[in-house]
């Protein structure tokens, strides 16, 4: 008796649990079909807001660039029409500037005045690295009395 219905119990538990796992394959296919459509779903999402933007960026660029060769071409036809409609007066004269003003202060100009102050900046350093130096050094010697 004891057998039998251990067999019987073995023959149950078998049986749902073939069922069962023939339910749960099923459950979990449609719910990898739901996860495969939500994830291409996402995909595609994604993929088409890139799109749209990339299209964006590339239409602002472009419009950009039409902006700035009709702003350069309006200048170039805007100084060409200034040349040439002008019309020459002055009969093949040409001047050339000259300046009144001598560009010096107390008779050195601004490059002699540069390598003067780089002159001097370079002694204070060169000084002030031997009068550290030598502090040091004579604290040194102080010190082993």
């Amino acid at each position: 008796m004891y057998k039998k219905l251990l067999t019987g119990i073995a023959i149950l538990i078998f049986g749902i649990a073939s069922f069962s796992i023939c339910f749960a394959n099923n459950g979990l296919q449609d719910a990898a079909d739901g996860v495969r459509n939500i994830v291409g779903d996402a995909e595609n999402a994604v993929e088409g807001a890139a799109r749209d933007i990339s299209n964006g960026a590339k239409d602002i660029t472009s419009n950009m660039e039409k902006g700035a060769n009709n702003v350069g071409n309006a200048i170039m036809n805007s100084d060409q029409n200034h040349n040439y409609g002008r019309t020459s007066t002055n009969n093949g004269y040409t001047a050339t500037r000259t300046s009144t003003t001598d560009n010096t202060f107390m008779g050195m100009n601004a490059t002699a005045w540069t390598w003067l102050i780089i002159g001097i900046a370079a002694i204070a350093i060169v000084a002030l690295v031997w009068y550290y130096s030598m502090q040091i050094r004579s604290t040194d010697y102080n010190g082993r009395d």
